[in-house]
Protein backbone atom coordinates (compact mmCIF):
# COMPACT_ATOMS: atom_id res chain seq x y z
CA UNK A 1 0.00 0.00 0.00
CA UNK A 2 1.39 3.38 -0.87
CA UNK A 3 0.66 7.14 0.10
CA UNK A 4 1.27 9.64 -2.77
CA UNK A 5 2.17 13.13 -0.84
CA UNK A 6 1.21 15.97 -2.87
CA UNK A 7 1.89 20.12 -2.85
CA UNK A 8 0.29 22.60 -4.53
CA UNK A 9 -0.33 26.15 -3.80
CA UNK A 10 -3.05 28.97 -5.65
CA UNK A 11 -1.35 29.42 -8.86
CA UNK A 12 0.28 26.28 -8.88
CA UNK A 13 -0.31 22.49 -10.39
CA UNK A 14 0.05 19.89 -8.28
CA UNK A 15 3.54 18.52 -7.60
CA UNK A 16 4.51 14.88 -6.63
CA UNK A 17 6.82 15.01 -3.53
CA UNK A 18 6.97 11.41 -2.76
CA UNK A 19 5.36 8.16 -2.31
CA UNK A 20 5.66 6.60 0.76
CA UNK A 21 5.20 2.63 1.86
CA UNK A 22 2.50 2.59 4.49
CA UNK A 23 3.12 -0.82 6.09
CA UNK A 24 0.67 -3.85 6.01
CA UNK A 25 -1.24 -5.59 8.81
CA UNK A 26 0.08 -8.21 7.29
CA UNK A 27 3.89 -7.88 7.96
CA UNK A 28 5.06 -9.82 10.82
CA UNK A 29 6.87 -12.49 12.33
CA UNK A 30 5.21 -15.86 12.78
CA UNK A 31 5.02 -16.80 16.73
CA UNK A 32 6.07 -19.63 17.68
CA UNK A 33 3.32 -22.55 17.98
CA UNK A 34 2.86 -23.44 21.07
CA UNK A 35 -0.57 -24.71 23.54
CA UNK A 36 -3.02 -21.90 24.78
CA UNK A 37 -1.89 -20.15 27.54
CA UNK A 38 -4.11 -17.45 29.94
CA UNK A 39 -2.77 -15.15 27.35
CA UNK A 40 -3.62 -13.99 23.68
CA UNK A 41 -0.36 -14.54 21.88
CA UNK A 42 0.58 -12.31 18.85
CA UNK A 43 3.13 -10.80 17.18
CA UNK A 44 5.37 -7.78 18.77
CA UNK A 45 4.95 -5.79 16.33
CA UNK A 46 1.15 -5.25 17.18
CA UNK A 47 -1.19 -4.57 19.74
CA UNK A 48 -4.91 -4.72 20.65
CA UNK A 49 -7.09 -2.51 22.51
CA UNK A 50 -10.39 -3.90 24.43
CA UNK A 51 -13.65 -2.90 22.70
CA UNK A 52 -16.12 -4.36 24.82
CA UNK A 53 -16.77 -7.14 27.15
CA UNK A 54 -19.80 -9.61 27.93
CA UNK A 55 -21.58 -7.68 31.15
CA UNK A 56 -20.74 -4.21 29.83
CA UNK A 57 -23.70 -1.46 30.10
CA UNK A 58 -24.80 -0.34 26.37
CA UNK A 59 -26.30 2.79 26.14
CA UNK A 60 -29.39 1.15 25.58
CA UNK A 61 -30.88 -2.17 26.16
CA UNK A 62 -28.63 -3.74 29.02
CA UNK A 63 -25.43 -5.10 28.44
CA UNK A 64 -23.56 -6.93 25.92
CA UNK A 65 -24.43 -10.67 25.74
CA UNK A 66 -22.56 -13.68 26.07
CA UNK A 67 -20.59 -15.20 23.67
CA UNK A 68 -19.50 -12.99 21.40
CA UNK A 69 -19.06 -13.82 17.47
CA UNK A 70 -19.32 -11.45 14.64
CA UNK A 71 -17.76 -8.49 14.40
CA UNK A 72 -18.30 -6.66 11.33
CA UNK A 73 -17.49 -2.98 11.60
CA UNK A 74 -19.90 -1.19 8.86
CA UNK A 75 -18.22 2.23 7.85
CA UNK A 76 -19.71 5.61 7.44
CA UNK A 77 -19.21 7.08 4.48
CA UNK A 78 -16.18 4.31 3.38
CA UNK A 79 -14.47 5.87 6.46
CA UNK A 80 -11.67 3.66 8.51
CA UNK A 81 -12.46 6.05 11.48
CA UNK A 82 -15.85 6.09 11.63
CA UNK A 83 -18.38 3.63 11.50
CA UNK A 84 -20.62 1.01 13.21
CA UNK A 85 -19.31 -2.11 14.80
CA UNK A 86 -21.75 -5.00 14.70
CA UNK A 87 -21.31 -8.11 17.72
CA UNK A 88 -23.34 -11.12 17.34
CA UNK A 89 -23.55 -13.01 20.82
CA UNK A 90 -24.17 -17.05 19.90
CA UNK A 91 -26.90 -17.27 22.55
CA UNK A 92 -30.48 -18.53 22.94
CA UNK A 93 -32.07 -16.40 22.35
CA UNK A 94 -29.39 -14.48 20.15
CA UNK A 95 -28.14 -10.99 20.72
CA UNK A 96 -26.89 -8.41 18.03
CA UNK A 97 -25.37 -5.29 20.03
CA UNK A 98 -24.19 -2.34 17.66
CA UNK A 99 -21.61 0.33 18.55
CA UNK A 100 -21.44 3.67 17.09
CA UNK A 101 -17.01 3.72 17.40
CA UNK A 102 -14.80 6.20 15.80
CA UNK A 103 -11.03 6.68 15.70
CA UNK A 104 -9.72 9.33 18.14
CA UNK A 105 -6.73 11.49 15.95
CA UNK A 106 -5.02 12.65 19.21
CA UNK A 107 -4.83 9.53 20.97
CA UNK A 108 -4.89 6.73 17.82
CA UNK A 109 -7.90 5.26 20.02
CA UNK A 110 -11.04 3.72 19.32
CA UNK A 111 -13.84 5.41 21.07
CA UNK A 112 -17.60 4.31 21.32
CA UNK A 113 -19.94 7.23 21.67
CA UNK A 114 -22.88 4.82 21.52
CA UNK A 115 -24.12 1.13 21.65
CA UNK A 116 -27.74 -0.46 21.67
CA UNK A 117 -29.04 -3.67 21.58
CA UNK A 118 -31.44 -4.80 18.55
CA UNK A 119 -35.33 -5.70 19.19
CA UNK A 120 -36.15 -8.93 17.39
CA UNK A 121 -39.58 -9.03 18.78
CA UNK A 122 -40.92 -8.29 15.70
CA UNK A 123 -39.33 -10.94 13.93
CA UNK A 124 -39.71 -13.74 16.34
CA UNK A 125 -36.45 -13.69 18.60
CA UNK A 126 -33.05 -14.67 16.96
CA UNK A 127 -31.21 -18.14 18.10
CA UNK A 128 -27.73 -18.80 18.22
CA UNK A 129 -26.47 -15.55 16.26
CA UNK A 130 -22.91 -16.82 14.87
CA UNK A 131 -21.33 -15.33 11.95
CA UNK A 132 -22.25 -13.16 9.33
CA UNK A 133 -21.42 -10.21 6.89
CA UNK A 134 -21.31 -6.74 6.07
CA UNK A 135 -23.12 -6.28 2.62
CA UNK A 136 -21.66 -3.17 0.17
CA UNK A 137 -24.92 -1.16 0.88
CA UNK A 138 -23.32 -1.31 4.53
CA UNK A 139 -26.16 -3.30 6.08
CA UNK A 140 -25.48 -6.34 8.68
CA UNK A 141 -26.18 -10.07 7.79
CA UNK A 142 -26.49 -11.64 11.01
CA UNK A 143 -26.50 -15.46 10.67
CA UNK A 144 -29.26 -18.04 12.72
CA UNK A 145 -26.56 -21.08 13.58
CA UNK A 146 -29.65 -22.61 14.72
CA UNK A 147 -32.76 -24.26 12.97
CA UNK A 148 -36.00 -25.08 15.42
CA UNK A 149 -38.90 -26.43 13.31
CA UNK A 150 -41.15 -24.53 15.10
CA UNK A 151 -44.07 -21.17 13.82
CA UNK A 152 -44.84 -19.67 17.35
CA UNK A 153 -45.77 -16.43 15.56
CA UNK A 154 -47.74 -18.41 12.71
CA UNK A 155 -46.44 -16.30 10.36
CA UNK A 156 -45.70 -19.76 8.37
CA UNK A 157 -42.18 -19.68 8.19
CA UNK A 158 -39.79 -21.71 11.16
CA UNK A 159 -38.76 -19.52 13.74
CA UNK A 160 -35.10 -20.11 13.92
CA UNK A 161 -32.26 -20.89 11.07
CA UNK A 162 -32.76 -17.69 8.93
CA UNK A 163 -29.92 -14.91 7.95
CA UNK A 164 -31.64 -11.88 9.18
CA UNK A 165 -30.46 -8.27 7.54
CA UNK A 166 -29.94 -5.05 10.41
CA UNK A 167 -29.33 -1.41 9.36
CA UNK A 168 -26.61 -0.41 11.74
CA UNK A 169 -27.46 3.09 11.70
CA UNK A 170 -30.88 2.86 12.89
CA UNK A 171 -30.40 -0.24 14.99
CA UNK A 172 -33.49 -1.98 13.59
CA UNK A 173 -34.43 -5.28 11.67
CA UNK A 174 -34.84 -4.97 8.12
CA UNK A 175 -35.90 -8.86 8.13
CA UNK A 176 -35.26 -12.32 7.89
CA UNK A 177 -33.95 -13.13 4.69
CA UNK A 178 -36.43 -15.98 3.70
CA UNK A 179 -35.71 -16.41 0.38
CA UNK A 180 -32.20 -17.32 1.55
CA UNK A 181 -33.27 -20.79 2.83
CA UNK A 182 -33.80 -22.12 6.43
CA UNK A 183 -30.62 -24.01 7.72
CA UNK A 184 -27.95 -23.76 10.16
CA UNK A 185 -26.75 -20.12 8.87
CA UNK A 186 -23.02 -19.45 9.58
CA UNK A 187 -22.12 -16.96 7.31
CA UNK A 188 -22.54 -15.10 3.42
CA UNK A 189 -20.59 -13.00 1.39
CA UNK A 190 -22.58 -10.81 -0.97
CA UNK A 191 -20.63 -10.50 -4.49
CA UNK A 192 -20.11 -7.15 -6.07
CA UNK A 193 -22.86 -7.35 -8.45
CA UNK A 194 -25.03 -6.81 -5.52
CA UNK A 195 -27.61 -9.72 -6.07
CA UNK A 196 -24.95 -12.94 -5.58
CA UNK A 197 -24.74 -14.32 -2.02
CA UNK A 198 -22.70 -17.34 -1.54
CA UNK A 199 -23.46 -19.20 2.14
CA UNK A 200 -22.92 -22.39 3.61
CA UNK A 201 -24.92 -24.60 6.73
CA UNK A 202 -22.84 -25.40 9.52
CA UNK A 203 -23.75 -29.03 9.75
CA UNK A 204 -22.80 -32.35 9.02
CA UNK A 205 -24.09 -33.00 6.61
CA UNK A 206 -23.70 -29.27 5.26
CA UNK A 207 -24.63 -28.25 2.08
CA UNK A 208 -22.86 -25.25 -0.46
CA UNK A 209 -25.82 -22.33 -1.48
CA UNK A 210 -25.83 -19.41 -3.93
CA UNK A 211 -28.68 -17.26 -3.46
CA UNK A 212 -29.50 -14.95 -6.58
CA UNK A 213 -31.42 -11.92 -6.02
CA UNK A 214 -33.73 -10.94 -8.23
CA UNK A 215 -33.05 -6.95 -7.73
CA UNK A 216 -29.80 -5.38 -6.44
CA UNK A 217 -29.64 -4.24 -3.04
CA UNK A 218 -32.90 -6.94 -2.22
CA UNK A 219 -32.29 -10.26 -0.94
CA UNK A 220 -35.93 -10.74 -0.08
CA UNK A 221 -36.76 -12.35 -3.25
CA UNK A 222 -34.77 -15.18 -5.94
CA UNK A 223 -33.46 -17.76 -6.81
CA UNK A 224 -31.47 -20.41 -4.46
CA UNK A 225 -29.19 -23.25 -5.69
CA UNK A 226 -27.17 -25.89 -4.16
CA UNK A 227 -23.37 -27.39 -5.17
CA UNK A 228 -23.59 -30.53 -6.65
CA UNK A 229 -20.36 -32.28 -7.89
CA UNK A 230 -16.77 -33.42 -6.81
CA UNK A 231 -14.55 -31.33 -4.08
CA UNK A 232 -11.70 -31.90 -6.40
CA UNK A 233 -13.23 -31.45 -9.81
CA UNK A 234 -16.71 -30.58 -11.44
CA UNK A 235 -19.87 -29.41 -10.04
CA UNK A 236 -22.71 -27.70 -10.68
CA UNK A 237 -25.23 -25.79 -9.40
CA UNK A 238 -28.75 -26.82 -8.99
CA UNK A 239 -31.62 -24.35 -8.44
CA UNK A 240 -34.09 -25.56 -5.73
CA UNK A 241 -37.55 -24.76 -5.35
CA UNK A 242 -37.84 -21.41 -3.59
CA UNK A 243 -40.83 -19.13 -4.01
CA UNK A 244 -43.50 -20.48 -1.03
CA UNK A 245 -43.23 -20.67 2.55
CA UNK A 246 -43.08 -24.48 2.65
CA UNK A 247 -40.50 -24.29 -0.20
CA UNK A 248 -38.48 -22.36 1.44
CA UNK A 249 -38.47 -24.42 4.91
CA UNK A 250 -37.54 -26.89 3.14
CA UNK A 251 -33.84 -26.45 1.89
CA UNK A 252 -32.61 -29.01 3.63
CA UNK A 253 -34.54 -31.56 2.39
CA UNK A 254 -34.61 -30.15 -1.13
CA UNK A 255 -30.97 -30.43 -0.81
CA UNK A 256 -31.30 -34.09 0.51
CA UNK A 257 -33.31 -34.71 -3.14
CA UNK A 258 -31.52 -33.50 -5.89
CA UNK A 259 -27.86 -35.21 -4.03
CA UNK A 260 -26.56 -32.29 -3.25
CA UNK A 261 -22.74 -32.50 -2.35
CA UNK A 262 -22.31 -33.13 1.77
CA UNK A 263 -19.89 -30.95 3.62
CA UNK A 264 -18.78 -31.60 7.24
CA UNK A 265 -19.97 -27.98 8.27
CA UNK A 266 -19.16 -25.01 5.93
CA UNK A 267 -18.03 -22.29 8.52
CA UNK A 268 -17.75 -19.10 6.62
CA UNK A 269 -17.91 -18.08 2.59
CA UNK A 270 -15.27 -14.96 0.95
CA UNK A 271 -14.37 -13.67 -2.05
CA UNK A 272 -10.90 -13.07 -2.95
CA UNK A 273 -9.07 -10.21 -4.56
CA UNK A 274 -8.45 -12.62 -7.58
CA UNK A 275 -12.64 -13.29 -7.88
CA UNK A 276 -12.13 -16.85 -6.35
CA UNK A 277 -14.74 -18.09 -3.68
CA UNK A 278 -13.20 -19.43 -0.59
CA UNK A 279 -14.90 -21.74 1.93
CA UNK A 280 -14.36 -23.35 5.12
CA UNK A 281 -15.29 -26.67 6.44
CA UNK A 282 -14.80 -27.31 9.78
CA UNK A 283 -14.45 -31.00 10.06
CA UNK A 284 -12.52 -31.89 6.97
CA UNK A 285 -9.62 -29.14 7.89
CA UNK A 286 -9.54 -27.24 4.48
CA UNK A 287 -10.37 -24.56 3.03
CA UNK A 288 -12.09 -24.72 -0.47
CA UNK A 289 -12.31 -22.33 -3.60
CA UNK A 290 -13.52 -22.52 -6.75
CA UNK A 291 -13.82 -19.87 -9.58
CA UNK A 292 -18.23 -19.09 -10.40
CA UNK A 293 -17.88 -18.34 -14.11
CA UNK A 294 -21.55 -16.92 -13.89
CA UNK A 295 -22.49 -15.53 -10.51
CA UNK A 296 -25.71 -14.96 -11.97
CA UNK A 297 -27.09 -18.48 -13.61
CA UNK A 298 -26.48 -21.88 -12.10
CA UNK A 299 -23.79 -23.56 -14.43
CA UNK A 300 -20.74 -25.73 -13.94
CA UNK A 301 -17.40 -25.04 -11.68
CA UNK A 302 -14.38 -26.95 -10.72
CA UNK A 303 -13.43 -26.66 -7.12
CA UNK A 304 -10.32 -27.29 -5.46
CA UNK A 305 -8.65 -27.32 -1.97
CA UNK A 306 -6.67 -24.07 -1.22
CA UNK A 307 -5.22 -24.92 2.06
CA UNK A 308 -5.09 -27.41 4.82
CA UNK A 309 -5.36 -31.01 5.41
CA UNK A 310 -1.55 -30.98 5.77
CA UNK A 311 1.78 -29.66 7.64
CA UNK A 312 3.32 -26.32 7.33
CA UNK A 313 6.67 -25.00 8.41
CA UNK A 314 6.04 -22.19 10.55
CA UNK A 315 9.60 -19.60 10.18
CA UNK A 316 9.19 -17.65 13.85
CA UNK A 317 12.26 -15.79 16.06
CA UNK A 318 13.31 -19.46 17.21
CA UNK A 319 13.74 -21.17 14.50
CA UNK A 320 11.47 -23.34 12.16
CA UNK A 321 8.07 -25.48 13.41
CA UNK A 322 6.41 -28.23 11.37
CA UNK A 323 2.80 -27.71 12.53
CA UNK A 324 -0.03 -29.62 11.39
CA UNK A 325 -3.06 -27.20 10.27
CA UNK A 326 -5.46 -29.49 12.59
CA UNK A 327 -9.35 -29.30 13.31
CA UNK A 328 -11.49 -26.38 12.93
CA UNK A 329 -10.91 -23.48 10.35
CA UNK A 330 -13.37 -21.46 10.59
CA UNK A 331 -13.92 -17.39 10.57
CA UNK A 332 -12.13 -16.13 6.94
CA UNK A 333 -11.26 -12.80 6.18
CA UNK A 334 -8.90 -11.17 3.47
CA UNK A 335 -6.64 -8.28 4.11
CA UNK A 336 -6.09 -5.63 1.25
CA UNK A 337 -2.91 -7.39 -0.28
CA UNK A 338 -5.20 -10.48 -0.72
CA UNK A 339 -3.92 -12.81 2.27
CA UNK A 340 -6.62 -14.95 4.05
CA UNK A 341 -6.81 -14.76 7.32
CA UNK A 342 -8.33 -18.06 9.02
CA UNK A 343 -9.45 -17.87 12.59
CA UNK A 344 -9.63 -21.86 14.26
CA UNK A 345 -12.07 -23.23 16.41
CA UNK A 346 -10.68 -26.43 17.44
CA UNK A 347 -6.89 -27.44 17.91
CA UNK A 348 -5.37 -25.04 19.51
CA UNK A 349 -7.38 -22.11 18.22
CA UNK A 350 -4.84 -20.17 15.89
CA UNK A 351 -4.82 -17.63 13.58
CA UNK A 352 -3.50 -18.21 10.08
CA UNK A 353 -2.74 -16.45 7.71
CA UNK A 354 -2.31 -17.45 4.25
CA UNK A 355 -0.02 -15.46 1.86
CA UNK A 356 -1.48 -14.92 -1.63
CA UNK A 357 1.21 -16.56 -3.25
CA UNK A 358 0.62 -19.51 -1.19
CA UNK A 359 -0.38 -22.92 -3.31
CA UNK A 360 -0.28 -26.67 -1.29
CA UNK A 361 2.55 -27.47 -3.68
CA UNK A 362 4.35 -24.23 -2.60
CA UNK A 363 2.82 -23.68 1.04
CA UNK A 364 3.38 -20.15 1.86
CA UNK A 365 1.75 -19.94 5.62
CA UNK A 366 2.45 -17.95 9.02
CA UNK A 367 0.69 -17.94 12.35
CA UNK A 368 -0.42 -14.78 13.75
CA UNK A 369 -1.64 -15.48 17.16
CA UNK A 370 -2.72 -18.34 19.78
CA UNK A 371 -6.27 -17.50 21.56
CA UNK A 372 -6.73 -17.93 25.39
CA UNK A 373 -7.08 -21.12 26.93
CA UNK A 374 -10.90 -22.61 26.45
CA UNK A 375 -11.77 -19.75 23.87
CA UNK A 376 -11.88 -19.53 19.83
CA UNK A 377 -10.51 -16.27 18.21
CA UNK A 378 -14.06 -15.40 15.65
CA UNK A 379 -15.84 -12.86 13.87
CA UNK A 380 -13.01 -11.16 11.77
CA UNK A 381 -13.79 -7.77 9.84
CA UNK A 382 -11.14 -4.96 8.59
CA UNK A 383 -11.68 -1.22 8.02
CA UNK A 384 -11.88 -0.22 4.72
CA UNK A 385 -7.98 0.39 4.26
CA UNK A 386 -7.26 -2.52 6.13
CA UNK A 387 -5.20 -0.92 8.98
CA UNK A 388 -7.30 -2.34 11.61
CA UNK A 389 -8.82 -5.87 12.30
CA UNK A 390 -11.86 -6.37 14.71
CA UNK A 391 -12.41 -9.84 16.53
CA UNK A 392 -13.76 -11.40 19.35
CA UNK A 393 -12.44 -13.57 21.82
CA UNK A 394 -15.45 -16.16 22.39
CA UNK A 395 -15.30 -18.39 25.60
CA UNK A 396 -12.02 -18.26 27.38
CA UNK A 397 -11.43 -20.14 31.08
CA UNK A 398 -13.01 -17.64 33.77
CA UNK A 399 -9.98 -19.03 35.76
CA UNK A 400 -7.36 -16.78 33.15
CA UNK A 401 -6.92 -14.17 35.96
CA UNK A 402 -3.61 -15.64 36.81
CA UNK A 403 -1.82 -12.99 33.88
CA UNK A 404 -2.76 -9.53 32.61
CA UNK A 405 -2.07 -7.95 29.26
CA UNK A 406 -1.71 -3.95 28.84
CA UNK A 407 -3.83 -2.97 25.82
CA UNK A 408 -3.21 0.11 23.81
CA UNK A 409 -4.77 2.22 25.89
CA UNK A 410 -2.55 1.91 28.54
CA UNK A 411 -5.83 -1.09 30.32
CA UNK A 412 -4.80 -4.43 31.68
CA UNK A 413 -6.85 -6.62 30.41
CA UNK A 414 -7.64 -10.44 31.89
CA UNK A 415 -8.86 -12.98 29.35
CA UNK A 416 -11.50 -14.31 31.29
CA UNK A 417 -14.27 -13.01 29.70
CA UNK A 418 -15.51 -12.61 26.08
CA UNK A 419 -14.42 -9.69 24.55
CA UNK A 420 -14.67 -7.88 21.34
CA UNK A 421 -11.04 -6.23 20.70
CA UNK A 422 -9.24 -4.79 17.58
CA UNK A 423 -5.58 -5.02 16.54
CA UNK A 424 -3.50 -3.20 14.45
CA UNK A 425 0.20 -2.56 13.96
CA UNK A 426 1.94 -0.49 17.00
CA UNK A 427 2.21 2.86 15.09
CA UNK A 428 -1.27 3.08 13.85
CA UNK A 429 -3.17 2.32 17.63
CA UNK A 430 -2.46 3.92 20.85
CA UNK A 431 0.16 6.75 21.97
CA UNK A 432 3.59 5.88 20.79
CA UNK A 433 6.00 6.19 23.07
Amino acid sequence: MLVVIISCSKNDDPTLISVLPVKSISEFTSVAPAEQTTDFVFPGSHTFQKIIETGDLLTSGGTLPARNDFTGYVPINGSSADGFLSINSETSPGGVSILDIRLNSSTQLWEVTSSEAVDFSEVGGTKNNCSGTVTPWNTIISCEERIQVIDKNNDGYNDFGWAVEIDPKTKTVLDKRWAMGNFAHENAVVHSNLRTVYQGSDSNPGYLYKFVADNKKDLSSGNLYVFVGDKAGTGNWIQLNNTTKQERNATLQQSVEVGATIFGGIEDVEIGHDGMVYFAVKAEDKVYRFLDSDPLAGNSLVMETYVGAMEYTITHLEGETLVLWGTGNDNLAFDGEGNLWVLQDGSKNYVWVVDKDHTQENPKVKLFGIAPIGSEPTGITFTPDYQYLFMSIQGPNTSNNSTEQIDAAGNSIKFDNHVSLVIALKENLGVIE
